[in-house]
């Protein structure tokens, strides 16, 4: 399987805005689209 720019790209977003999650002070609206585009990420990733 080859390792694209486009994998890293992917990689760094999801870290990105699973470190995001974490932060205390989002709102709840913040929280769920921080959450909604994890799962998107992830499944186009074929994570879940």
């Amino acid at each position: 399987m080859e390792y694209t720019c486009l994998d890293y790209q992917s990689e760094m977003k999801l870290l990105g805005l699973k470190k995001r999650l974490k932060e205390e002070d989002l709102t709840e609206e913040e929280r769920n689209q921080i959450v909604q585009e994890i799962e998107e990420l992830e499944k186009a990733m074929k994570m879940n």
